[in-house]
């Protein structure tokens, strides 16, 4: 597991949903417009915002926010996860690993060892445990995570096919 999070800052739209939570599991500190209050006519503008203030790249489909946001934003082609990742890593933004460093639900970094508030309900696993102090949930290189990478191994052999 690759302890060092990358340095490059995303956020994604809403249709980007499921990108975010792989670029968290990569390490990237990646906002979601999903944790933005729904309804505001005004949130492409508040995204805008966010990624000149906190040098942001955003990710989006939609092609006037992608237009508005000039060279801090990325037009995704395609709603595909795995042609998502592909696109990020031919415009040399990520580089595809999973590292389990990040939340996947609030973006929080994450410490190893198990949440003192989850101790008492904690399941027995072989592998090291990390948890996030922020919304007290547990990782660890079970099932799910070992999924993401089989997958995120599928998506990297189809960038080698086209490289």
């Amino acid at each position: 597991m690759t302890t060092d999070p990358p340095e490059k800052r995303f956020i994604c739209d809403r249709m980007a949903g499921s990108l975010c939570k792989y670029l968290r599991f990569m390490g990237y500190d990646c906002k979601s417009a999903n944790d933005l209050p729904s309804g505001n006519p005004r949130e492409d503008t508040m995204i805008l915002q966010i990624a000149r203030e906190e040098n942001r790249y955003i990710l989006t489909q939609d092609a006037e926010l992608a237009r508005r946001g000039e060279n801090l934003a990325l037009r995704l082609v395609s709603s595909e996860l795995g042609d998502q990742i592909i696109q990020l890593v031919h415009a040399d933004l990520i580089i595809p690993e999973i590292r389990l460093t990040r939340c996947s639900q609030c973006n929080a970094l994450l410490i190893e060892g198990p949440s003192l508030l989850n101790q008492q309900n904690l399941t027995p696993v072989s592998t090291p445990l990390v948890h996030c102090p922020v919304c007290h949930r547990q990782y660890w290189e079970g099932t799910h995570t070992q999924n993401m990478r089989k997958n995120l191994d599928q998506i990297i052999e189809k960038i080698d096919k086209t490289t």
